[in-house]
């Protein structure tokens, strides 16, 4: 199944969003099985760049111009060597939901509850909007 997930440029100043493609083997039917597949499929993204290794670190003329536009040119190194437990981002994911850290949306309706059932055809969009708690005093 081909979906398509809202990103914002991380690091950019500017409202700059693109549509990012993912695909899934299966056709999730809960926004568990959602969230656990795209869950799944990022811990093994990162854990995967954890192994390549490269000789000479260098940079295309393309890839500068793609990580000005970001703000930052750098290699990409990543700070944290080790690798990710699958269980425990699964977990952290479900809880943040639950506890209201971020939302879905799928095209224009939001999802509901984890277990709720979902009706996703190929080329849905969908957005994950984290919702940031403001503190302050309360009068």
């Amino acid at each position: 199944m081909k979906l398509y997930v809202n990103v914002k440029q991380a690091g950019s100043r500017k409202n700059f969003i693109t549509k990012e493609e993912i695909i899934l083997d299966f056709i999730p039917v809960t926004l568990r099985e959602l969230i656990g597949a795209i869950v799944t499929k990022n811990v093994e993204d990162f854990n995967e760049r954890q192994k390549k290794e490269r000789i000479v670190d260098y940079l295309t003329n393309s890839e500068i111009d793609e990580k000005l536009t970001v703000g930052k040119v750098s290699f990409g190194e990543l700070n944290n060597e080790n690798k990710q437990s699958l269980s425990k981002a699964l977990e952290a994911a479900y809880l943040a939901y639950e506890d209201g850290i971020y939302r879905v949306f799928i095209g224009e309706n939001e999802a509901g509850k984890l277990d709720e059932t979902l009706e996703l055809k190929d080329d849905d969009v969908l957005t994950f909007i984290k919702l940031t708690m403001l503190a302050g005093r309360m009068w």
